[in-house]
């Protein structure tokens, strides 16, 4: 049952840059409610974007030396979204109006895109919680749009075969019967409640940067996540898809993603030896990896 293992799926091991400001790359978008959301961006070739998105609690701030490695490559022009409630100055840390409204976000933030650059390729995808909430658009319209989704220590739903049997140590806690309580509630469509903190990062402090999200509300750590119905997001994902994942990951079974993804998908699956959770997107060897990838779909367009 979902509320049995959520707090498996619910987690936090991105890597943590101990930067405290953020750098002049980050311009915004206006979303449909009107708010200005802040994406860092790197520009590259005009032929080709790829939008990637942070982990659970951590903002984009970590993603930035692999954005501007894609971009120098000049492989693709880089966005990398501050999500709702993340970043700097978010309206609410932690906190949206409603289950979804992130899908919504990036819907906008991908129709600007598409403005913005007429004719490109467009790539999607997240590291950890940001490969779930990069899947969930599988099923929404701006899938048909998505050249190929890039999906690195992916996060899917709370049952996935993913999950590891052996714990994680990942310095946070889920409250399952808060959890189970307002999934029960939205059940019967009362909603009030969703603003209710059900994740916390437990993090010392002083190892923090301050600009982490770590306390999530119900609405917004539901919003991370695919259902556990997975296999109705994998099975449209296209063939040229990249699932890439570290051998040593302690969140994830690096060996499950596999077997998984070639029953309802066509994606390509790569482990990575002497990789966890986080370094997989800070070593120059995963870099290197990515690009290749990139490289091939950018020959397939062409």
């Amino acid at each position: 049952m979902e509320l049995l293992s959520v707090k498996y799926q619910i987690i936090h091991l991105e890597c943590c840059s101990f930067m405290t400001t953020y750098s002049t790359d980050f311009q915004t978008f206006t979303a449909r409610d009107g708010a200005k959301l802040p994406y860092r961006y790197f520009e590259g070739p005009s032929d080709t974007v790829l939008i990637f998105l942070h982990g659970i609690t951590e903002p984009s701030l970590y993603l930035r030396e692999f954005g501007k490695y894609i971009s120098e490559q000049n492989l693709a022009t880089v966005y990398l979204p501050d999500l709702r409630g993340y970043g700097d100055s978010p309206i609410r840390r932690g906190d949206i109006d409603y289950v979804g409204q992130l899908d919504d976000d990036l819907e906008d933030l991908f129709r600007f895109i598409q403005t913005r650059h007429p004719n490109a390729a467009i790539l999607f995808g997240g590291h950890s919680a940001g490969g779930a909430t990069a899947l969930r658009q599988a099923i929404r319209p701006i899938h048909a749009d998505v050249h190929a989704y890039l999906l690195i220590s992916p996060a899917l739903s709370p049952n996935s075969p993913l999950n590891r049997k052996d714990g994680n140590n990942n310095e946070s806690k889920v409250s399952i019967p808060k959890y189970a309580l307002l999934m029960g509630l939205n059940a019967l469509g009362i909603q009030r409640f969703n603003d209710t903190v059900v994740y916390r990062r437990l993090t010392p402090p002083e190892k923090l940067h301050g600009t982490e999200s770590c306390n999530l509300s119900y609405r917004l750590a539901k919003s991370r996540m695919v259902d556990n119905q997975f296999e109705n997001y994998l099975q449209r994902l296209n063939p040229s898809t990249f699932v890439f994942v570290g051998e040593e990951d302690e969140v994830f079974d690096a060996h499950a993603y596999e077997p998984l993804y070639s029953k309802h998908s066509s994606a390509q699956v790569r482990v990575l030896a002497g990789h966890n959770h986080d370094k997989i997107v800070k070593t120059n060897e995963a870099f290197v990896i990515v690009a290749e990838w990139m490289r091939s779909v950018r020959r397939e367009k062409l």
